[in-house]
């Protein structure tokens, strides 16, 4: 089956671990944003390790799960709540949220996604939907998309079927000529097949699929298969 068979007219991505490997790029914005606050607030520093920062946000969110919707914001008021526990101004955490959003944006792709990106947007709109903070115009590909939705207080994060359904209205397509493109099961995969989207699940490192969720209807293993699965270029190659 390809995916004119599908009836595909857009594509919708999910981004962190799906056109970028996630965790890199995360780590290298916690050491800044850490670096920063060893610089600026050395109070903070001398009483936690960046470990233990992660906790405390996490201790946050356990009490204020709604956050889960919004990780720039959970980040913010995690920050506020250590700089308040030790006198400091908390209006600090604004710029050093700002200093780890910045860093975060040093995404490196996947070595096929740009040109797969480029060959799929000759033929269908394309989507970004991201729980996450990553801000493909700050990353320099927003071109390349008719449409990006991020996770907030008020579009709940994925699997929640805001971001899937707004996707659908920005796109101009049914629900059920999107294919949504993501490597989780729950979020990408269930979330995206509730409101009758295609899916297709991304395994590039050869995982088992968990029983316990819906199938998605294709499996790859990166872009290039979702191009094979495309029309071909008018005189195969691109302009």
């Amino acid at each position: 089956m390809n995916l004119t068979d599908m009836g595909i007219a857009a594509i919708t991505f999910d981004l962190d671990d799906t056109l970028w490997p996630c965790d890199p790029v995360i780590r290298s914005a916690e050491k800044v944003f850490y670096d920063w606050l060893d610089t600026h607030c050395p109070q903070v520093t001398q009483a936690y390790s960046m470990n233990e920062l992660r906790d405390k946000r996490r201790e946050l969110l356990a009490a204020q799960p709604h956050l889960t919707n919004d990780v720039t914001q959970w980040r913010l008021q995690g920050t506020r709540q250590v700089l308040e526990a030790h006198a400091l101004d908390p209006a600090l955490a604004d710029e050093a949220v700002k200093v780890f959003i910045e860093a975060r944006q040093q995404v490196e792709f996947f070595s096929e996604v740009m040109d797969g990106l480029q060959r799929l947007s000759f033929h269908y709109r394309l989507g970004a939907l991201t729980n996450g903070n990553a801000d493909l115009a700050a990353i320099g590909v927003g071109h390349l998309f008719d449409t990006a939705l991020y996770a907030t207080l008020a579009l709940p994060a994925k699997p929640a079927p805001d971001m899937f359904l707004q996707a659908a209205d920005e796109l101009g397509v049914s629900t059920d000529r999107i294919l949504h493109v993501g490597d989780n099961a729950e979020t990408d995969i269930r979330g995206a097949s509730a409101v009758g989207c295609k899916t297709a699940w991304i395994n590039r490192y050869g995982d088992v699929y968990p029983d316990d969720k819906p199938a998605a209807d294709i499996d790859i293993k990166d872009l290039n298969d979702l191009v094979a699965l495309s029309p071909p270029l008018p005189g195969g190659t691109l302009h």
